[in-house]
């Protein structure tokens, strides 16, 4: 399931305290989805923090030659590629 679905899945499930997506309108859906695009979005420039933990675990976990700035230009592809493969619906 792509990511951003996933996201609106738990965004609609927050707000109704169910999961019951398939019973939703295709428009709440859609709305839903949109909701988590843009919370993605807004999560696309990554703290200091996560880019350390992340340069910690690829360099010194993994032993791959990595930076900071590695890592976060590799968050922010990750994060563009989950938009990119949730289209905004036509309806």
């Amino acid at each position: 399931m792509p990511l951003i679905e996933r996201a609106a899945r738990a965004l609609a499930k927050a707000e109704h305290g169910t999961d019951d997506w398939n019973t939703l309108t295709p428009q709440d859906r859609e709305q839903f989805k949109e909701t988590a695009r843009e919370v993605v979005k807004a999560l696309r420039v990554p703290t200091p923090g996560m880019c350390l933990a992340g340069e910690h675990l690829l360099k010194k976990d993994r032993g791959l030659s990595v930076n900071i700035a590695d890592v976060h230009d590799a968050w922010q592809n990750m994060v563009d590629e989950a938009v990119r493969l949730a289209p905004v619906s036509d309806g």
